[in-house]
């Protein structure tokens, strides 16, 4: 609203990307109250990751489907079946989405995953399985949304990575900000990344003590890292809290004080 009222930025070269699209209708709502215009916020490109993406592949006139979970479960079922795996799909599946959200295959190999039986023991929660068996599944699977011209959730990133690093589709992306920047994995931050190339403005705000999804590939060193790769960076602390008591200000803090990083301050 600032940027459009103030600033005078024209709302077509404005991006703001949330995480969910309850989120993103919500940004919408407040917008047309505060700028009294729908028009005005049609024009901004709201959304998630997904979303977004979904709509530059549309705009690019790139022919694909998206596999819904029956049939990414479906695939998965048959990619196993194929490499004689005692696997459930929906795990396969969860190893694939981190192979595409950029971990490597020792990271996001199923083999570390661990449970806790009811005396306490730790055990494996999944037969072992070779690295070589889970990339073989990998490949398989992909074949098969190949063969269907289907993409999954993790595909519509990649695609839209690919058209973004090529330099094309820039206009809405001026100005672009980023919501829960924590909760990003290393495609959306190339994405991000990308997108600002030709872009005059980059806001992202988030709370690296408050990511919780590195079990889908993210990381909170995207802060320090972006600090990295842009040397004028300019960092903003939010230290005033208008939710919490003291008391528990003061037990979090605590809590949070062993995380790495500058010392928090609440």
């Amino acid at each position: 609203a600032y940027l459009i009222e103030t600033r005078k930025v024209k709302a077509g070269e404005i991006t703001a990307v949330t995480f969910t699209n309850k989120a993103a209708q919500e940004m919408r709502s407040r917008l047309e109250g505060q700028l009294g215009s729908k028009q005005a916020v049609r024009r901004i490109q709201i959304g998630t990751f997904h979303s977004i993406c979904y709509d530059i592949l549309k705009k690019q006139g790139i022919p694909f489907v998206m596999a819904d979970e029956a049939e990414m479960l479906e695939m998965a079922r048959e990619a196993i079946a194929g490499q004689n795996l005692k696997l459930k799909p929906s795990r396969l599946l969860r190893y694939i989405s981190q192979r595409k959200a950029g971990l490597s295959q020792a990271e996001a190999n199923l083999n570390g995953d661990e449970a806790v039986t009811s005396d306490g023991a730790e055990k494996s929660s999944e037969p072992q399985v070779s690295g070589e068996q889970l990339e073989a599944a990998f490949r398989t699977y992909q074949e098969a949304l190949t063969g269907a011209g289907a993409l999954d959730f993790d595909d519509l990133l990649l695609r839209a990575l690919t058209i973004a690093e090529a330099g094309e589709a820039c206009e809405p992306f001026r100005y672009l900000l980023v919501d829960e920047f924590q909760d990003i994995n290393p495609v959306q931050y190339r994405l991000i990344r990308a997108w600002n190339r030709a872009g005059r403005e980059l806001f992202v705000i988030g709370d690296p003590d408050q990511a919780i999804y590195g079990f889908r590939g993210t990381d909170a060193k995207c802060f320090e890292r972006l600090a990295e790769d842009e040397p004028e960076l300019e960092t903003i602390r939010l230290e005033q809290n208008y939710r919490s008591t003291p008391q528990i200000l003061g037990g979090a803090g605590a809590v949070i004080s062993v995380n790495p990083g500058p010392v928090r301050s609440l």
